[in-house]
């Protein structure tokens, strides 16, 4: 079967600024940290808004160091979270989550942080434990954890259904480069970008799409960061106004070779 060629466009949604505008340079210093309980704390980074402001996340064991006002001193009263305890869970095998709450950041606060970890096996039975750094990245580490974030972002400019009007924002487990890990070491760490300049991309897999037949993919709305898994998502409702529909643009080949290809084109009205 011959394959499709698949360009997307995005009609009255996004801007050409917005969308060739570079992810801000973020510092991988920190400032003070605690004396850890285990002997491999793990990494990741969230950056808020243009200018890139920065709230750190270590996880060591059961504990989740956060950031929350952007200081790079992690050892602050209020920035040490418990993991939450569910009966009758075993974290190894279901994961587990912090419930942050709020981080206050330059004058804006962003409220309903959640930072999640699920066991990266859970996958290998899916489509997912198809690809192939899926399946490296059990190799190298059959324990492995995939981290999820989501937050209720203030974004200077924008609106959404989110706590107090702000936009429901979401990265992770995995995306089109990559599963969402934390890093050994900060300089390594991903940097999640929350607020920043918006794109359409593919939903965690490149459709496959053939002559003849149905095909189905999935769009999101999000700003990249920096390494696998740091797609940020957003949240249509309240965001993206309704009418502004992502337009498919199918090159088909030509049946006859050195034609120019075939072009065909439908607007993604349906949201999920």
């Amino acid at each position: 079967m011959r394959r499709l060629g698949l360009v997307l466009t995005v009609v009255g949604l996004l801007s050409a600024k917005d969308i060739s505008a570079d992810t801000p340079k973020i510092a991988r210093a920190i400032g003070r940290q605690p004396v850890y309980r285990t002997k491999s704390p793990k990494y990741g980074l969230l950056s808020f808004g243009p200018k890139g402001k920065a709230v750190w996340l270590v996880l060591d064991g059961d504990v989740l160091y956060v950031d929350r006002n952007g200081n790079g001193d992690l050892t602050e009263p209020g920035k040490r979270i418990t993991v939450e305890r569910k009966a009758g869970r075993d974290p190894d095998e279901d994961g587990y989550s912090f419930d942050v709450g709020e981080i206050c950041l330059g004058g804006r606060t962003h409220k309903g942080l959640s930072v999640s970890f699920v066991p990266l096996k859970l996958y290998a039975n899916g489509s997912l434990g198809k690809r192939a750094d899926v399946r490296a990245a059990l190799t190298k580490d059959p324990k492995a954890m995939a981290a999820s974030i989501a937050v209720d972002a203030d974004v200077p400019g924008m609106k959404g259904g989110g706590i107090g009007g702000r936009v429901s924002v979401s990265a992770g487990p995995i995306d089109l480069v990559g599963v969402l890990q934390f890093a050994s070491r900060p300089e390594d760490a991903p940097v999640i970008h929350l607020g920043g300049p918006l794109q359409v991309d593919f939903y965690a897999e490149r459709p496959t799409l053939r002559v003849g037949r149905e095909s189905e993919f999935v769009l999101v709305v999000g700003t990249p960061g920096i390494g696998p898994g740091t797609f940020a998502m957003v949240s249509y409702r309240d965001t993206i106004p309704e009418g502004a529909n992502p337009l498919a643009r199918l090159l088909l080949p030509a049946a006859k070779s050195g034609a120019p290809p075939v072009q065909d084109e439908c607007e993604i009205k349906s949201r999920c």
